[in-house]
């Protein structure tokens, strides 16, 4: 980002400190219920697959659904700690709504500067239904340029409303490479200042409450090819078998772009970070895949899981799951996908206790309080 948007988004935010501080990537620390998922009619399922999560994924091999209707199902009881450690607390989760929550959809780039994202709408309905199935006030933003990105940006971590808030949600459908995803005018946006907006530092009022990034897009072009669990072999694939793979790709399928990297585009560190947690559709360096009719895998892995397990699943637990249901998925080029989860200085649990809650209060005046008695 230059110096000059830096100034000027400082001046919208009172003491917003966007230092410049450089640190190499690889430094960054980056990190299943009874209810089941709707049974479905699907082929047999790989006799060679081996899988840690048969518990929570009645589907063995789960089929892109494209828009699903979301129904989360509610808790019983609140849980404020952990099974595994009762010494571990949870963040309180008792507001209804829970908290705000932004997704921000890019699909369209103007004068074709990138490939449409075909498929997207869907992951937005499907994100929406289930964040506010989970009581979370969502709104959505679409197809936003570089200033319009960061102004909603601003405008929602400078919100009055996290202080009546338990959690905040933010969510970003866009093409992208790693460390930086890309507005509708085709300029880069570095993930690191997004997240800098929500520390301690920048965002007081959701100081000490779980802050969670959900990232739709690439982080390079590689290809996941997948490895045959049936093959003892450790040796790598002919260049001809990679590039005749890659040919057959379609391009519009990924949300990547051919791109060099950028020393620019690095992550920064940042001494003030807590209470956050980042989901990534895929890791480093490789591509993230996207059906143009029915949308994401990494979406619609979250969703189907959140709306089924949120009920008594830990939010890291929930991921864990998310992730093992997303390993089921293979296209045509039988490719796969990983996804990947960072936390930074998360130190309590996150139980969402769909379904259950107390109503926010309206603030009581001492005036009204002293015509009343």
């Amino acid at each position: 980002m230059s110096q000059s948007l830096s100034q000027t988004l400082s001046g919208m935010v009172p003491n917003l400190s966007l230092e410049d501080h450089i640190y190499q990537a690889e430094d960054m620390i980056s990190l299943t219920s009874n209810t089941s998922f709707p049974t479905r009619e699907l082929s047999s399922p790989d006799s060679h697959s081996t899988r840690s999560c048969d518990t929570c994924c009645m589907e063995t091999e789960p089929t892109e659904k494209g828009m699903m209707d979301v129904h989360v199902v509610p808790a019983a009881y609140h849980r404020s700690n952990s099974n595994q450690c009762s010494q571990m607390a949870a963040y309180d989760m008792y507001r209804r709504p829970r908290g705000l929550a932004m997704i921000i959809d890019i699909e369209v780039y103007e004068n074709d500067v990138q490939e449409r994202r075909f498929g997207s709408h869907v992951d937005v309905d499907n994100m929406k239904s289930l964040l506010q199935g989970l009581e979370f006030d969502v709104t959505v933003h679409k197809n936003l340029q570089l200033a319009q990105f960061f102004k909603e940006i601003t405008e929602f971590c400078c919100n009055k409303m996290h202080e009546e808030a338990d959690m905040t949600v933010v969510v970003i459908l866009s093409h992208g490479k790693d460390g930086v995803v890309y507005a509708a005018d085709g300029q880069s946006i570095n993930m690191e200042y997004i997240y800098e907006f929500f520390n301690n530092r920048n965002c007081p009022l959701l100081r000490g409450k779980p802050k969670f990034f959900v990232v739709q897009a690439c982080r390079g072009d590689r290809p996941d090819q997948g490895v045959d669990s049936s093959e003892a072999s450790t040796a790598p694939p002919s260049p001809e078998k990679t590039l005749s793979k890659s040919k057959k790709r379609r391009a519009e399928a990924l949300d990547a772009i051919a791109c060099t990297p950028d020393a620019a585009d690095v992550a920064r560190a940042r001494p003030t970070w807590e209470d956050m947690i980042i989901a990534y559709s895929t890791i480093p360096g490789y591509a993230s895949l996207r059906d143009h009719e029915k949308g994401t895998w990494f979406v619609q892995s979250l969703v189907e899981v959140f709306m089924s397990h949120a009920h008594d699943t830990e939010l890291v637990d929930l991921l864990r799951m998310t992730s093992e249901r997303l390993s089921h998925f293979t296209n045509e080029m039988g490719e796969k996908q990983t996804c990947n989860v960072e936390m930074r200085h998360l130190y309590k649990r996150i139980y969402l206790n769909p379904g259950l809650g107390r109503p926010r209060s309206p603030p009581h005046s001492p005036r009204l309080q002293h015509l009343e008695q």
